[in-house]
């Protein structure tokens, strides 16, 4: 079988460094704020078109889910706004949500151009990586004031002292949005077949998504590495299954849901919170915006004020929450169910790959959980929000990706060792 052209991976691995700079790279336009990975999606759209048109892209189910969730957005935000507002977020919309979808789902094809995808970004991401930690051990903003020098944009930090290190930001809009980031290509490079120095160097610029010292950082690589030692023990263990890991998994919701006053959420926020105030603040914009989506159910209060307490902050730290109460609930609905389709089809054909391909489809199904479950207690925009849609984008690809063409590399076999017994 020929070998695919290697440009579509250059081209996802430009975006991957668009989406490492800083805000102060950007013009403004008109008023719109547009970052330097919205000029690069925008023209990006003739490939994806291009590639479309050749037939290069099977429709999937997860597709048509992102298509109209875009579209609803704009449609939405036509009866809640003036057109100014309307125009500017639709078209930045269109670009961080549906064009890095389908630029993720033309670009990366299968396996092999994913791992190539992760080489060519993995200086970037060591180098920011490491500067996240520099600023965060020695309480001094790096990157974005040395870019505010060069472009005369002034550099917003939204950093604060905690644990003894400071909450470094990075290149990104906040420090929660350095640390779930970072935080979701630990899997990656994980399970991605990488041997030497170029896993060392992607598991060391993932890290740095702890000197973000936020909750949602914190619980992506718990979560991250958890359920990377799990997968390890599903190797060496024949009774311990992922099917199993689901099945005890609905148990622990069944059980919260009924057993406490709570619920899941309530419960898992108020423990995994770093700091109990900041807990409790999640629980309250949980059950204040929910009443607010209640109220305008179908197409939202697009940028509109949202009521509360008058004692409570506008910031809604929840995604999934906020795109709800923004352009009703029918968008948020779609893209958890193309994340859920997305996670069941990439799971599935794992099951029936070998060796690294089969690990690198699992370290996708695990960093897309993961940063899907994080979005429940942190809002994400810019580039990190276009991240979350080119992982989500690349994972319905590979789930769908023929087997990787000659013969797969394999993993080294694991070591023999104890295992449960089968049972009879």
């Amino acid at each position: 079988m020929p070998r695919r052209s290697n440009l579509p991976v250059y081209l996802a691995a430009v975006l991957g460094y668009f989406m490492l700079l800083p805000p102060q790279i950007s013009v403004t336009i008109g008023g719109s704020f547009i970052p330097g990975y919205r000029f690069f999606l925008i023209v990006a759209s003739l490939f994806v078109l291009g590639t479309a048109a050749r037939g290069k892209m099977r429709f999937q189910w997860a597709d048509l889910c992102i298509l109209v969730a875009v579209a609803w957005i704009c449609v939405a935000m036509s009866l809640t706004s003036d057109w100014n507002e309307a125009l500017t977020a639709s078209v930045a919309h269109v670009a961080d949500i549906g064009l890095a979808y389908f630029f993720a789902r033309t670009a990366i094809a299968d396996v092999r151009a994913f791992r190539m995808f992760l080489v060519l970004i993995l200086p970037g991401l060591l180098i920011v990586g490491v500067l996240t930690m520099i600023e965060s051990v020695t309480f001094t903003p790096i990157i974005q004031p040395l870019f505010s020098k060069l472009t005369g944009r002034p550099a917003e930090y939204y950093s604060s002292p905690r644990m003894g290190l400071l909450r470094a930001q990075g290149p990104f809009a906040h420090p929660i949005s350095a640390g779930i980031f970072l935080g979701s290509f630990l899997p990656l490079y994980w399970t991605a077949g990488f041997r030497g120095w170029v896993r060392i160097a992607g598991v060391a610029g993932s890290l740095g998504s702890f000197f973000s010292v936020s909750s949602a950082a914190l619980i992506s690589l718990s979560a991250s590495t958890g359920l990377l030692v799990y997968n390890w023990l599903t190797r060496h263990f024949v009774n311990l299954t992922w099917q199993l890991f689901f099945v005890f998994g609905a148990i622990f919701v069944f059980l919260t849901e009924v057993g406490t006053k709570s619920g899941t959420f309530s419960l898992v926020i108020r423990f995994a919170s770093l700091n109990s105030d900041t807990g409790y603040r999640r629980v309250l914009i949980w059950e204040y915006g929910s009443q607010n989506v209640a109220a305008h159910p179908w197409f939202g209060l697009g940028y509109g004020d949202w009521k509360r307490p008058v004692w409570m902050t506008d910031s809604v730290d929840n995604y999934w929450l906020l795109m709800a109460m923004r352009f009703g609930i029918l968008p948020s609905v779609l893209i958890g169910l193309a994340v859920f389709l997305a996670l069941v089809a990439i799971m599935r054909k794992s099951m029936t790959s070998t060796g690294s391909d089969q690990q690198t489809e699992r370290g996708v199904a695990i960093a897309l959980a993961v940063f899907a479950l994080g979005l429940v207690s942190v809002a994400v925009w810019l580039s990190v929000q276009v991240w979350f849609f080119v992982l989500l984008g690349a994972a319905v690809s590979l789930a769908k990706a023929p087997s990787h063409y000659g013969m797969q590399r394999r993993l080294p076999a694991p070591p023999v060792g104890p295992r449960l017994p089968r049972a009879a």
